[in-house]
C-alpha cells in the first residue's frame, strides 16, 4: 500500500537502542521536507502514533506479512494521529503537551506532504518489512557493545527476554543462535551488564544480515558520527537525497559541541559533547565488565570494531 501525498520515500532509523537513533533522526530532521515520526514500536509509551500498539518489544513482522499490520503502517506514515486514542490515555500534563505537540506536527507534516522519517530502534527486527513493504530508506545505527552495556548501566534498563521467546518466527529467522542463552536469561536473573550483551548480539547479528542482504541501506557507526558530525551527516543527507543548509548544519554543530556536557542533562537532551561520548563507557564500567562485555560479544563485534576500539 502506497504512501500518500509525501515528497520522497519515507526513511527509518533503527539499530539498537541508546545507539543515537534518537540524535539522528533529530538532526536529519533538521533537513528541509522531512516529518518526523517517533517510535510507533514503542509498547512503552502512553502517547504514541501507533493506532493499535504491538504486543512485545522488539515486534517482529516478516516481509510480505499485509493485512492488519500494512494498514496501521500505512496510516502512520501518512501521518494519520490517532487523537482520540491518545486523548483517552492521558495520564498527566505532560500527556498533554505531548499529544498537542505531536497533534500539531501530524498535522502540518500531513498537509506540506513531508517525507517521513520514522526514528524506532524497537523496529529493528522489521527493518526489512518496512523497507519491502513501503519503500524506505533504512539507516540502522551501530554503536560500541561496551557504549551499550553503559548506557542501559546508567538508565538501569533491565530487559524481558521472554519478548523473543514469545515470537517464534523471529527466533527461528533470526536468533535460533542465541536460543539456548535467551532461555537460560528468561529462567535466571542476569545482571543488566549481561543482558545488555546478549540483548546487543541478538541486535547486530541481524543487522550483519543485514549488511549482507541489503548493502544499499546505510549503516552508521555512532562513534563515526560523534567525531566528525558535520561531515558525516552531510555524506548521510546526500545519500539520502537531501538538501544540507546552513540550518541544518548549525542544528549539528549545536548538538555535538565541545562545550555541551558529555552526559545528558535534563533540558538539554539532544546535546552533548560528542567526541568525549565516544569513550565515556570506560568510566561507567568496571574493567571485569568490559572484559565480560569484549568476551561475550567478539565474534558479532569483530564485524564492527578493531581491537584498538576497545
Amino acid at each position: 500500500m502506497p504512501v500518500g501525498r509525501t515528497n520522497g520515500r519515507p526513511i527509518l532509523v533503527t539499530g539498537g537502542h541508546r545507539s543515537g537513533s534518537t540524535w539522528v533522526g533529530k538532526m536529519i530532521s533538521a533537513a528541509p521536507g522531512i516529518g518526523y515520526i517517533h517510535e510507533p514500536f514503542n509498547i512503552g509509551a502512553t502517547i504514541t502514533p501507533n493506532p493499535s500498539p504491538f504486543d512485545a518489544w522488539f515486534q517482529y513482522i516478516p516481509p510480505g506479512t499485509s493485512g492488519e499490520y500494512e494498514e496501521v503502517l500505512w496510516r502512520i506514515l501518512n501521518y494519520d494521529y490517532p487523537l482520540w486514542r491518545n486523548t483517552a490515555r492521558i495520564q498527566n500534563g505532560f500527556d498533554v503537551l505531548r499529544l498537542l505537540r505531536d497533534q500539531t506536527a501530524s498535522t502540518v507534516n500531513r498537509f506540506a506532504g513531508k517525507r517521513p522519517l520514522v526514528k524506532d530502534p524497537i523496529a529493528v527486527f522489521s527493518a526489512e518489512w518496512l523497507s519491502s513493504t513501503f519503500d524506505m530508506d533504512v539507516i540502522c545505527m551501530v554503536r560500541h557493545p561496551a557504549a551499550f552495556c553503559s548506557s542501559l548501566k546508567i538508565k538501569n534498563w533491565k530487559f524481558d527476554f521472554r519478548n523473543f521467546l514469545g515470537q517464534p518466527l523471529l527466533m527461528e529467522e533470526h536468533l535460533e543462535p542465541f536460543r539456548a542463552e535467551i532461555e537460560e536469561y528468561c529462567s535466571f536473573e542476569k545482571s543488566i551488564v549481561e543482558q545488555g550483551a546478549l540483548l546487543w548480539n541478538c541486535i547486530y547479528h541481524t543487522i550483519q544480515t543485514y549488511r549482507q542482504h541489503h548493502p544499499d541501506w546505510l549503516y552508521l557507526r555512532h562513534e563515526d558520527l560523534s567525531a566528525d558530525p558535520v561531515n558525516a551527516f552531510r555524506a548521510t543527507y546526500e545519500a539520502l537525497g537531501l538538501a544540507f543548509t546552513r540550518g541544518a548544519s548549525q542544528m549539528i554543530e549545536k548538538s555535538s559541541s565541545g562545550r555541551n556536557p558529555v552526559e545528558v542533562t535534563g533540558r538539554d537532551k539532544y546535546k552533548r559533547n560528542s567526541l568525549a561520548n565516544i569513550k565515556s563507557w570506560k568510566k561507567r564500567l568496571t574493567v571485569d565488565e568490559v572484559r565480560l562485555i569484549k568476551q561475550k560479544t567478539e565474534k558479532t563485534a569483530r564485524f564492527f570494531y578493531d581491537e584498538k576500539d576497545w
